[in-house]
């Protein structure tokens, strides 16, 4: 993420510009103490054992970051108590308070500098909530770390906001027989004292709450996909048989749905694929860059709707992640709506016609149209109404400007570049390829707060 920015000497001392403290939120109005201002990451390297037994957790991560501005002080993003800070190898101040780790160097950072962060610290990560929320998940021997749009603070310092995306190294240190799962390549596994690592990585810019770790007991399928890409299959032992048939059965039409999507979106972002099937309590699927992760409760019907939504989420969300949540209707919009093309090409209710009954089901003064989807508030990102909305502006849209426009538009968003972008962005970008101004036809769909005119 820190590309373009002019080098500089870790831990320089600043003569020429006064320093200054680093805001302790990114500017997002929705989640005001999420992210930090002054440095942007380039990569966590974060190490975590996890003892299930206890459900202690000790860890040390390592953040390589570049400083915007010259800076006297840091924030870093985590609930877990912290022991030891150093930047650049040098012992450094820090207060904790809640969610907000304030780190201040030995010696100020200028403005460019690449330096690094260490962080050292232990506690229980399942006793923790922020928000009202717990991002935590203890299992039947073992824990899964989960959430959107938090989850980084339960194990790792971090940047947590997905408009700063960074590149990972995630080890997990877990008693011998148990498995650890993340994202990425698995880069290799070492047993020592009856305690088994797991080293992952994730050479793709990633959003911190992308980032996720499964431990316990679970069955592993590997292998390679009809077009090459390896995957990772994993299955919590904990299932039950009918469950664990109807898991593997979904799970493995992840290849398949994948090469779907990417006739419809462009190449698949990235070089891994697979899921993780949980009996974690977790009440939703989450698109875990390369691996979603699913509640087990997702598989009590044979149903893989859930799988091209978690897939199509790898192009839209983890490829191209959100500068604002405001504007999560894209990322879910688009998740959904992959859902209505899949299903319409295997036979099942064309996309038109679902568009069309979902239209004329709710009269105008109906609560469905209510809500501004395009700015919902951050007590509904997740409303449902956000996600069918979003998939009906999304075919509305195709309606008005052309099914080639409107696909063109989809393959060209993915592939922005820093992998971050907004809701202006993305209006932009659609009058540009479709050479018609959609100002109105945006500010119906997203903001009006009523039923739109049909296109």
């Amino acid at each position: 993420m820190a590309a373009g920015t002019p080098a500089g000497v870790a831990g320089q001392a600043v003569t020429s510009v006064d320093p200054t403290v680093g805001a302790t939120g990114i500017g997002d109005p929705y989640f005001p103490e999420d992210g930090n201002g002054g440095y942007r990451v380039e990569h966590y390297d974060i190490g975590i054992d996890y003892q299930p037994s206890s459900g202690r957790l000790v860890g040390g991560t390592t953040i390589t970051a570049t400083a915007g501005k010259a800076l006297t002080r840091l924030n870093l993003d985590l609930l877990v108590p912290a022991s030891v800070v150093t930047v650049d190898g040098q012992q450094a101040d820090f207060e904790q308070s809640d969610h907000e780790l304030k780190v201040s160097p030995a010696q100020p950072l200028a403005a460019g500098a690449r330096f690094t962060v260490r962080v050292r610290y232990a506690g229980e990560p399942a006793s923790l909530r922020h928000r009202g929320e717990n991002a935590w998940f203890t299992t039947k021997g073992g824990a899964v770390a989960l959430g959107q749009p938090q989850v980084a603070a339960w194990w790792f310092p971090s940047n947590d906001h997905p408009s700063d995306k960074a590149r990972f190294d995630i080890a997990v240190t877990v008693p011998h027989g148990k498995q650890a799962i993340s994202g990425g390549a698995l880069v290799d596994k070492t047993t020592e004292n009856d305690r088994t690592t797991w080293h992952w990585r994730m050479p793709q810019p990633m959003a911190t709450y992308l980032a996720f770790t499964a431990i316990g007991n679970y069955q592993i399928d590997r292998g390679t996909t009809g077009t090459g890409l390896p995957f990772l299959y994993a299955y919590d032992k904990q299932m039950g048989n009918n469950v664990a048939a109807n898991a593997r059965r979904a799970i493995g039409r992840t290849g398949p749905v994948t090469s779907f999507l990417t006739d419809k979106f462009g190449s698949y972002p990235y070089d891994q694929i697979g899921g993780v099937a949980t009996t974690a309590r977790l009440g939703f699927a989450l698109e875990t860059q390369t691996r979603p992760v699913y509640d087990a409760a997702f598989f009590f019907y044979r149903d893989t709707s859930v799988i091209v939504h978690e897939m199509a989420h790898q192009w839209f969300g983890d490829a191209v992640a959100l500068q604002r949540w405001k504007s999560i209707w894209i990322n879910e919009g688009y998740a959904t709506y992959a859902e209505w093309i899949f299903a319409a090409d295997r036979g099942g209710q064309s996309a038109e016609r679902r568009f069309r009954d979902l239209y004329e089901r709710y009269s105008a003064g109906d609560t469905f149209w209510k809500l501004r989807i395009g700015d919902p508030g951050p007590n509904n990102i997740f409303d449902g109404v956000v996600y069918v909305r979003g998939a009906m502006t999304l075919h509305a849209l195709r309606n008005r400007i052309g099914g080639d426009a409107f696909f063109k538009l989809s393959r060209r968003w993915v592939k922005r570049p820093g992998g971050v972008a907004s809701m202006g962005d993305y209006r932009r970008l659609a009058e540009r390829i479709s050479g018609e101004d959609l100002g109105s036809f945006f500010d119906a769909w997203l903001y009006s707060g009523g039923k739109p005119d049909l296109p």
